[in-house]
């Protein structure tokens, strides 16, 4: 994680007047945000919580500390575009998040917490977005994604932001850039986790606890987004089909102005919660505050995905009519959308226990958890768009966690028929490698982490054929400081023999070396990363990243524990 992406606390700034001026509504500044270089990849955020008592907001342990049961089992998701463009930004968003609380979730007061939801907002101006901060009801009620607009994509006036209910755990967040957008446009992450509910007469809190993703997205706009716009839904998609999730959902506005639009959910795998057909007037969300010239259309939708176990009702208009009150402005040219998400059951291919130990991930092979064909359940965003090899069908690297830490212990776990090839500078994932690991029958290595917090790395791994698939980039995070002065140290650990019990094969591991380069891609205000190669771990620290190794019936899977 970047230092730019830890505000350990900090103040909202004072409401700004509800008395929008025409600057705001009509923003010509583009001020710099996000990172230019970090486009189509996760860039790993936090939801921040207010603190009634010490009056500021602060970062979430992202379920460090353990989550307390009881859980929700269903969570309501809103997601509603709230029109950046139309003027007096600051009344209009002020005035949804009023309609949100009392003709939506039915709060009466600012002191009364909803139920277990999720709001998603496209078109935040960045004019306006201090009102969510200092907003009395989302400071008592809710988690904000983004903690600010300067964690939205780079150059953006308006984007996205994600509230969750504080009954629902957040235990992640990120943000995906869109590298081909021409309007900063993005996919907003945020992990929650949810309750399999117990039988009625179980003696127990619930039958599990489950990951579900929820993005926020507001895919590209007009007729000349259409190229845009199914690569965008791919990478989301993609995301929400990492293995260790229950289902995901997205919502937002889509965009669906053309044919080939209504098509491409289904194309990257995403279920539509919209049981009606595309030109059901019924299901339209736009064009009729104010009518305009424009056909009416669906643009706003619900999409997701589960690996079973997870159920999403059709989605209900919102907003319809809905106004300033003081001065009768529409509050958005869109209708929202609310929908109940419901977890009924653990999936049979869900791994709610994360695979602590590689005895874990062995006994999952063996049951097909992780080994799944490629055809039913797309390859993570993990694994680069490009250089993806067949690799038989197989998922050939899941991740559990979107980071490695600076000298903390990590394992990188791969089975006896794929090899660690390299570790590459994330930013350049053609450049020269960071690490370079030679030939070897070795399933185990040991890497001291010599590389600053901060700098963005990938994995490259390669199978007997030579076919080669690189991970998408994951950023150093802080650690300790000790291991920046020693030389990267890889040796071959040793480890017992590995014995596939259906063809009697066995794997033994061998010595292994590996080279360093200095190519790191750092940030600037980051130390450099060691460059020097070296054989040996005399002045390493003892916090390491072990690479462990083993196989089973020749199944081609790679993993990052915890």
């Amino acid at each position: 994680m970047l230092d730019s992406d830890i505000d350990e606390v900090f103040i909202p700034s004072p409401p700004s007047e509800l008395a929008d001026s025409s600057s705001d509504t009509q923003q010509t500044t583009q001020f710099p945000r996000g990172r230019s270089d970090m486009l189509d990849i996760p860039r790993p955020l936090r939801a921040v919580r207010f603190s009634m008592h010490k009056k500021r907001w602060a970062q979430t342990s992202n379920c460090a500390r353990g989550i307390k049961e009881p859980l929700p089992s269903s969570l309501r998701v809103l997601t509603w575009n709230v029109d950046f463009a139309s003027k007096s930004p600051k009344k209009r968003l002020s005035a949804a998040l009023e309609y949100i609380r009392q003709d939506v979730f039915k709060c009466k007061s600012v002191n009364e917490r909803p139920e277990p939801c999720c709001i998603l907002l496209q078109e935040v101006s960045a004019a306006a977005f201090t009102l969510v901060l200092t907003n009395e009801w989302v400071q008592r009620s809710f988690l904000v994604v983004p903690s600010s607009t300067e964690k939205w994509p780079h150059t953006a006036t308006y984007g996205n932001v994600t509230l969750v209910s504080r009954t629902v755990p957040v235990c992640g967040a990120f943000t995906i850039d869109f590298s081909n957008s021409e309007m900063s446009r993005n996919g907003l992450f945020v992990d929650v986790k949810l309750a399999v509910p117990a039988p009625r007469e179980a003696p127990r809190l619930s039958d599990g606890i489950v990951q579900v993703r929820i993005a926020n997205t507001h895919l590209e706009s007009l007729p000349r987004g259409e190229r845009a716009r199914p690569e965008q839904l791919r990478i989301i998609a993609e995301a929400l089909q990492e293995y260790e999730l229950q289902g995901g959902i997205v919502g937002g506005d889509m965009n669906a102005i053309g044919p080939t639009d209504m098509r491409i959910a289904e194309e990257v795998g995403l279920m539509d919660a919209w049981q009606g057909t595309d030109d059901d007037a019924e299901g339209f969300t736009w064009g009729y505050q104010p009518p305009c010239e424009h056909p009416t259309a669906r643009l706003d939708k619900v999409l997701w995905v589960s690996r079973g176990g997870m159920e999403v009702e059709e989605p209900v208009r919102v907003g319809i009519g809905a106004k300033v009150t003081s001065s009768g402005e529409w509050i958005s040219d869109h209708y929202g959308l609310v929908t109940n998400v419901h977890v009924v059951s653990l999936s049979p291919s869900y791994d709610h226990l994360t695979m602590k130990t590689i005895l874990t991930a062995i006994a999952l092979l063996a049951s097909g958890v992780l080994a799944y064909p490629h055809h039913q359940h797309p390859v993570s965003p993990m694994l680069s768009s490009v250089n993806r090899p067949s690799f038989h069908g197989r998922v050939v690297l899941l991740p559990t966690t979107w980071y490695v830490s600076q000298c903390i212990l990590r394992s990188i776990c791969w089975i006896s028929c794929l090899c660690l090839q390299s570790i590459l500078p994330g930013a350049s994932p053609n450049g020269a490698a960071l690490e370079s690991f030679s030939a070897t029958n070795s399933t185990s290595y040991t890497w001291t982490v010599n590389i600053a917090q901060g700098t963005y790395i990938g994995f490259t791994l390669r199978d007997s054929t030579g076919a080669v698939a690189q991970s998408a980039a994951i950023s150093v995070q802080p650690g300790s400081s000790g291991c920046l002065t020693s030389s990267s140290a890889i040796t071959g650990a040793s480890a017992p023999a590995a014995t596939s019990g259906g063809s009697g094969a066995t794997t033994t591991p061998s010595g292994a070396s590996a080279s360093s380069s200095n190519a790191a891609t750092t940030p600037a205000s980051s130390p450099s990363a060691s460059g020097a190669g070296s054989s040996s771990t005399g002045g390493a620290p003892a916090n390491v990243a072990q690479f462990g190794a083993a196989g089973f019936a020749g199944a081609v899977v790679a993993a990052i524990l915890l």
